[in-house]
């Protein structure tokens, strides 16, 4: 039934990476859809058949069903799939918890690259349709940031909350290495749910190298933060050991 997957992802989005490595941990095939914000909003809309304001990704159709969070997405692998349990029942309540910690920090980093792509040029660029020609893409920058302003008010985000962001990044990040204390491999004894979204956390400081996720350069200076890349590199070693250990098979 693989055939009947289809996943709506943003490709640097961290939430669409945790669906990603949930249906792939599992062996589940799925054809992968780049989703494009506001154009794309309709489509998501009726398939979700829901006349709500807000529809993001990733967004899973399966086999006539609906699934809108990675999290809902994540428990869905689980179900179809044969391998060990990413949210294993009696640990269902601290992976819930890691995963709204991991949320709290990304609405710090949401804020953030989103006043970043506004600044870039290049950045601007990549956000264009895959369909417009390279040479026309300049042209295309005050559609693209009309729809990085729309992506904004519908996150409720500003360009003037810096600090703030910073410190709600800090937060979740600062838990992770309390969790990770003693040099601990995986946050709740074994790998789960809760690793990864902890480990695409991380995308917001420094994104994973390129074998894992590619990324244009300019998306990739979008997501970085040198000044906590430095700081938290012993949570990237993390992260980075972690991809190897279980994804690398799976990319």
């Amino acid at each position: 039934m693989g055939s009947a997957r289809r996943l709506f992802v943003l490709h640097p989005s961290p939430w669409s990476e945790r669906a990603r490595w949930a249906l792939d941990h599992h062996r589940l095939t799925y054809e992968s859809i780049h989703y494009l914000p506001f154009i794309g909003q309709g489509q998501l809309k009726r398939l979700a058949g829901t006349d709500t304001k807000r529809v993001t990704v990733p967004f899973l159709v399966a086999d006539g069903q609906t699934y809108g969070e990675s999290w809902a997405i994540a428990l869905y692998a689980d179900r179809e799939g044969g391998r060990e349990k990413l949210v294993p029942s009696d640990l269902e309540e601290d992976i819930r918890l890691w995963n709204q910690v991991a949320d709290g920090g990304m609405g710090g980093v949401r804020g953030r690259v989103l006043a970043r792509m506004l600044e870039s040029p290049k950045a601007l660029d990549i956000a264009a349709p895959p369909v417009v020609p390279r040479w026309l893409r300049p042209a295309m920058r005050p559609a693209a940031r009309w729809t990085i302003r729309h992506l904004q008010r519908k996150y409720q985000t500003r360009s003037d909350e810096g600090a703030s962001q910073v410190l709600l990044l800090r937060s979740a990040l600062d838990r992770l290495r309390d969790g990770l204390k003693g040099g601990k491999p995986y946050l709740l004894g074994k790998f789960t749910y809760a690793d990864i979204v902890m480990a695409t956390l991380l995308q917001g400081v420094l994104p994973v190298t390129d074998l894992f996720l590619r990324l244009p350069r300019a998306l990739r200076e979008v997501w970085t933060d040198d000044t906590l890349a430095r700081e938290y590199g012993d949570l990237l070693t993390w992260r980075d050991e972690l991809y190897e250990r279980h994804r690398r098979d799976l990319s």
